[in-house]
């Protein structure tokens, strides 16, 4: 599996304005919850001590993302957003401004804009439970061999959305723990994440403790 939180792509970023309190608002919220939930943060026992999951929505013809490494605060405000101006998914390039540098995951939340003009959220959570769920649930799912932040991840991200209902949920089976979540609407992409992480816990025994596992 490969480690969380290193930018892949090429970057050409510049400092810019800031989102406004209200293009930010419901990306706040639902980051809020996953905090609240444990699949997005930062845990000093988990990848490395590394911040995980990050969240973006559309804004016209670019997206609003969360910062590259954020996942320890627990607000961000609309210094924590970077506004990705524009992609090229064959090219791994990444064009982005505003206060901060976009999350590692960006290309991926490209990707699904790029192939679904509707598609106007994208949330990116690592929920172990369900990713291990993810094929008795019968989730679409990128190859085991593809990296996150790859041209080839890019690839299997808007393969697998073009042709799907959304909201849709995808595992990143060679991103450990990692799920998208992309749909046309906040509320629809979040409740659409949060019935699949249930579906998983009803999947799923509970992993034991790592005191009881030694």
């Amino acid at each position: 599996m490969e480690a969380e939180g290193v930018i892949k792509f090429q970057l050409y970023w510049r400092p810019g304005s800031a989102a406004s309190a209200l293009e930010i608002a419901e990306l706040e919220a639902w980051r809020r919850r996953f905090r609240a939930l444990g699949v997005l943060g930062q845990e000093p026992d988990r990848y490395g001590g590394v911040g995980f999951g990050n969240l973006s929505r559309r804004n016209g013809a670019s997206f609003w993302i969360t910062a590259t490494q954020s996942g320890a605060l627990p607000e961000l405000g609309p210094g924590g957003y970077s506004r990705v101006e524009s992609w090229d998914l064959a090219a791994n390039a990444v064009w982005a401004t505003g206060p901060a540098r976009p999350s590692s995951e960006a290309m991926s939340h490209a990707a699904a804009y790029d192939r679904r003009p509707e598609a106007s959220w994208v949330f990116h959570v690592h929920a172990p439970e369900l990713w291990r769920a993810a094929p008795s649930l019968g989730l679409p799912a990128t190859a085991a061999d593809i990296a996150y932040g790859t041209p080839a991840m890019a690839e299997a991200v808007a393969e697998l959305v073009a042709g799907a209902a959304l909201p849709c949920i995808l595992q990143m089976r060679g991103h450990e723990d990692g799920i998208l979540a992309i749909g046309s609407s906040a509320e629809s992409t979040g409740r659409a994440l949060l019935r699949a992480m249930a579906e998983a816990a009803a999947e799923i025994p509970p992993q034991p403790s790592r005191a009881l596992r030694r």
